[in-house]
């Protein structure tokens, strides 16, 4: 062989392993996402809030300037801090008369109002092979529309679980509750041996909704519901009376809770764990790592707080709410695709675990989660004291809040009517009346005539 044929034969060799070597890097991009950078170069505009909470802060560092997902794809994200009271506001003039935005995270209860203006995402969900199964159902529910289109993934989500003192229930040898009967009978047992601390802290103030939370665990525990097929209001008959009777008599009847529970929110009522005055707290699982907080809690309850699923009714399985922020693309947005690169990055069950698992620095230090295989992996569990798997226990069960357009105005209904039969309004009165003026409510928005 002559030597002109040795160079173009060393040539060619070079070319094969250059181009199999820039075959293999592209396939092996992580978190399916796209090869080759296509992007490069795309900034986006991310309107959220909260950056304080420790999944925002990781994340917005992975997903802006030099991070992780800019090294792999070439795009970068802005996040928008926008105070959580004015974010609802925000978003709905942004989705009907704004351009400024690319992606949008809602709170699952507001979310009716700002589908319209968002992308479905079905066909990208399908072209990239992305695993619905492993979110939880009440997650899925809660980014779709009845006809079945899915505006968002979930992004960042919180079960329900009791939080209560290993110390004092092993002192007492009292069991953990499992149901809402069961609350009580512990939290009276506390009480007697213990009357300087109240059973259980509880929370009946008119809060963004938050009085709501462990009334329905007990109205869907026990088989009502607040809507009906129809959208009609259904929280007042038989079933309704009897779990709302139950919710209130914790403070009205036996004085398990605070007197001042009325007016206690979920950051007094968490308050009352975290200084050892109460027993128990049922709350949202990323307060854990707040128990874990030297700085949070008294010395006397550090490590001393264990934790199961929030109660539910009866031999029932639980039926609590699970809270869930989706993220989506509004319809507006000139960067559709390299918006969904980085929600498939933000929503990835490998980015999620890299994020709850870290505890390099406490104060973004985050058990959050949204995946089932993120919940149950043991890197996560171990570094999260095991809530993580009672977590996805709950979330099997879970419920969202109703899908209605009109939700704002329900829960505004509902909330404040709690808080007066918690100060000690007839249950069965309060409860019709409020239903009139959710049956008003959903006539003028055309549910039903």
């Amino acid at each position: 062989m002559g030597k002109s044929k040795w160079v173009w034969l060393g040539l060619l060799m070079v070319v094969l392993v250059t181009g199999v070597a820039s075959v293999t890097a592209q396939s092996s991009v992580p978190y399916g996402l796209k090869a080759g950078k296509p992007y490069n170069g795309t900034k986006l505009k991310f309107l959220i809030c909260c950056l304080a909470a420790g999944q925002f802060a990781q994340l917005s560092k992975l997903t802006g300037e030099g991070g992780e997902f800019q090294q792999l794809t070439g795009i970068s994200a802005e996040w928008e801090n926008t105070p959580y009271d004015a974010l609802q506001q925000k978003i709905l003039v942004e989705a009907t008369t704004g351009s400024t935005y690319d992606v949008v995270a809602w709170v699952d209860a507001w979310g009716e109002a700002i589908k319209p203006h968002l992308l479905p995402l079905n066909d990208r969900i399908r072209a990239d092979r992305i695993n619905l199964s492993d979110y939880p159902n009440a997650y899925i529910r809660a980014a779709s529309d009845s006809g079945g289109n899915i505006y968002g993934m979930p992004f960042r989500g919180h079960p329900l679980i009791l939080f209560y003192r290993k110390d004092i229930l092993e002192e007492l040898k009292l069991p953990v509750p499992k149901n809402w009967q069961e609350v009580v009978q512990v939290a009276t047992a506390i009480q007697q041996k213990k009357p300087e601390m109240k059973g259980i802290a509880m929370y009946y103030r008119a809060n963004a909704g938050q009085n709501l939370f462990n009334w329905v665990s007990h109205l869907w525990g026990i088989g009502g519901d607040i809507l009906d097929k129809d959208n009609r209001p259904i929280f007042n008959n038989e079933l309704g009376v009897q779990a709302t009777q139950a919710y209130i008599d914790i403070l009205r009847k036996h004085k398990v809770t605070s007197e001042a529970a009325p007016t206690y929110a979920e950051t007094e009522s968490s308050t009352e764990m975290f200084q050892g005055r109460a027993a128990m707290w049922v709350g949202w699982w990323w307060y854990w790592a707040r128990f874990s907080d030297p700085k949070t809690v008294v010395p006397e309850v550090m490590g001393k707080v264990g934790f199961a699923p929030a109660p539910g009714w009866g031999n029932n399985p639980p039926q609590t709410y699970a809270l869930v922020w989706p993220i989506g693309i509004f319809k507006n947005s000139k960067k559709a695709d390299a918006a969904w690169e980085f929600i498939k990055y933000v929503s990835h069950t490998d980015v999620q675990k890299k994020v709850a698992s870290n505890r390099s620095d406490l104060s973004v230090a985050d058990n959050t989660i949204v995946t089932f295989s993120g919940m149950l992996d043991p890197k996560v569990n171990e570094a999260n004291g095991g809530i993580p798997r009672v977590g996805a226990q709950v979330l099997r069960t879970a419920r969202t809040l109703p899908l209605v357009r009109t939700w704002a105005e329900i829960q505004s209904v509902l909330e404040v009517g709690i808080n007066e039969m918690a100060r000690g309004a007839d249950v069965r009165q309060t409860l019709n009346r409020m239903a009139r003026d959710v049956d008003a409510i959903q006539r003028r928005a055309g549910y039903y005539r």
